[in-house]
């Protein structure tokens, strides 16, 4: 079942009523809502909730229509959805669509419902007007490592971050970072995970996030951001986490 509505502040929107087994493997954009896309249609889409959570599908093309797939799959269980529960898209623009979800009973399911239901927020925004981010665009920068003057005392963001003031171990001996438990028990899964850094100049190292010991680690990949930023015994590194498993670094 699928249409198109334009409710709220004029943006474009269509709904979806979850049925059967294909809409949990890939979602459908309705035809006629395809036009609203026009010049921005690109390899991915940001969605999000206003109980909190990001996540990102992958468009995928095909004689049969404009699909959400490699990423819708994992919103659909994060967001504990099941048939006949009712899906609201607002396009926002920039490929991000806003996702109001309604249950059975067709009441709308608020934070309260979410955490009841143990729906998992992929990421957390601290308080304040959520920021819009796209998908490609890093932020600009002057220099290789784009090493800051400012105090790290001054760093504010609406996104979850922490920071590190870099040992031995991160910048001399195993090139091993420890993220802080209370940080990466909300945002990193307790399996090996690649994750990307990526400095204020906009350049990017693919790393490894190990868990081991009830601990989260950052390795495999830490060492040549470590090299290649001249990072020093020392040193203050704030990671923000921007987008699923990507970190900016600010080097301090």
């Amino acid at each position: 079942m699928e249409n198109r509505m334009r409710i709220e502040e004029g943006r474009p929107h269509f709904y979806k009523l979850i049925h059967g087994e294909d809409v949990k493997k890939h979602l459908r954009i309705p035809p006629t809502f395809i036009k609203n896309l026009a010049g921005e249609i690109s390899g991915t889409v940001t969605l999000t909730r206003s109980t909190g959570g990001q996540w990102h599908a992958r468009v995928w093309k095909n004689p049969n229509g404009t699909y959400l797939e490699d990423g819708w799959s994992r919103f659909m269980r994060e967001n504990k959805l099941g048939d006949d529960e009712f899906l609201v898209f607002r396009y926002d623009g920039n490929m991000q669509f806003h996702v109001k979800i309604f249950g059975k009973n067709g009441v709308k399911r608020s934070a309260a419902m979410a955490k009841e239901k143990g729906v998992v927020s992929s990421v957390k925004r601290s308080r304040g007007r959520p920021r819009k981010y796209p998908i490609c665009p890093p932020p600009a920068g002057n220099g290789e490592n784009s090493k800051t003057d400012q105090k790290p005392e001054s760093f504010t963001s609406n996104f979850p971050y922490f920071a590190s003031s870099m040992t031995r171990s991160c910048v001399e001996r195993s090139f091993l970072l420890t993220i802080p438990q209370t940080f990466s028990n909300s945002y990193f899964p307790t399996t090996r995970t690649k994750v990307l850094l990526r400095n204020l100049a906009g350049k990017a190292w693919e790393a490894v996030c190990i868990y081991h010991t009830r601990r989260h680690y950052i390795s495999g990949g830490w060492s040549g951001f470590a090299r290649d930023n001249s990072l020093k015994l020392g040193d203050t590194c704030i990671f923000e986490l921007v987008q699923r498993n990507v970190l900016q670094v600010h080097v301090f």
